[in-house]
């Protein structure tokens, strides 16, 4: 790691490290439009419920003495994706419980 003192240097370091993710994305996602497509079609339920799977697991790491930061974030990133995607397949079975992802949807059948 650099130590950065100049701001303007370590914001301008920051915009292309975001620039080149998005490209990267932007890429990957012409080559293999698949997967994001799959991962939009559950944007609502990972934005609503990423935090109820990965908190969760992050203090039974750290209760069971694994700190290593690399391993809270693969585990964690992949458990905020996971965990909302298997919940929303779960709601989505029942009406009641799918309103809690989805609420215009069932308002809408019913009025």
């Amino acid at each position: 790691m650099a130590d950065i003192q100049n701001l303007v240097l370590s914001f301008e370091l920051g915009l292309v490290a975001c620039a080149a993710v998005i490209l990267l994305i932007a890429d990957y996602e012409r080559k293999s439009g698949k997967v994001m497509g799959f991962l939009a079609k559950y944007t609502m339920p990972i934005f609503l419920l990423h935090t109820l799977f990965a908190a969760p697991l992050r203090s039974v790491l750290l209760k069971i003495g694994i700190t290593n930061a690399e391993v809270h974030v693969v585990l964690g990133l992949g458990i905020s994706f996971a965990g909302p995607i298997i919940a929303a397949w779960i709601m989505k079975k029942t009406k009641w419980l799918e309103f809690f992802l989805y609420p215009n949807k069932i308002i809408k059948h019913y009025v």
